[in-house]
């Protein structure tokens, strides 16, 4: 058998396309463009999810506790509604007829103790809650410096929200305030209408009383004048 030796192939020519170099160049550059967007798109959901550095809502918790605490201290003219028809009925009686002078003056010896203690609690109040509102001017300032330097809607609304609770502190100091006020003012016109009434019993039980005859003396002054 004769062997015949096969012909050597032919070397094989790597041939450069420009045009498709280009598109994979181009494809790849739109592919890391796509990835810096949505990294960027990654960062600005991260800003804006982003907490506010500034909280005082701890400091704002308390001092609203502290002012609700205030109504539990009330001296004087009750806040309770069942203690407070109570005590209009002894210190304030609708029926002042037949009243005895001894019972009279106790109850407005009561009625004034229980007046300046209900002066008294509105001065304390008062003196408690500005006690309580020594750092609400730096909460109120913190808070609106958060805000306006927030980077991201989240810190943006936190920060606005603390400035609402200092209001809040504001509008519950306020109302400890006047309810102190209104039961003062209802205390003084319950014991003006009491005193009036009373003093109107006194005259009628005066004047009402019937006529008699004052009895003569035991003695006749005139027996030794001359």
């Amino acid at each position: 058998m004769i062997l015949i030796p096969a012909p050597q192939a032919a070397a094989q020519v790597t041939v450069f396309d420009p045009a498709n170099h280009v598109e994979n160049a181009l494809q790849t550059a739109r592919q890391l463009q796509s990835l810096t967007n949505e990294a960027q798109m990654l960062i600005n959901q991260a800003r804006d999810l982003a907490a506010s550095p500034y909280s005082h809502l701890l400091e704002t918790s308390q001092t609203l506790k502290d002012i609700a605490a205030l109504a539990g201290e009330v001296r004087g003219l009750a806040a309770d509604l069942g203690q407070l028809e109570r005590q209009f009925e002894e210190l304030y009686p609708t029926a002042v007829d037949g009243l005895d002078p001894r019972q009279a003056l106790e109850r407005a010896g009561a009625r004034n103790a229980n007046a300046r203690a209900t002066a008294q609690d509105l001065a304390a109040t008062a003196a408690e809650l500005e006690r309580l509102s020594q750092g609400r001017g730096g909460r109120l300032s913190g808070a609106l410096s958060a805000s306006q330097s927030a980077s991201g809607q989240t810190a943006a609304i936190q920060s606005s929200t603390q400035v609402l609770a200092v209001l809040a502190e504001d509008l519950g100091a306020m109302r400890a305030v006047l309810l102190a006020q209104s039961r003062l003012m209802a205390q003084d016109a319950a014991q003006t209408a009491a005193e009036r009434a009373g003093a109107a019993a006194a005259r009628r039980q005066y004047y009402g009383r019937a006529p008699s005859d004052i009895p003569p003396p035991a003695f006749d002054p005139f027996a030794n004048a001359r």
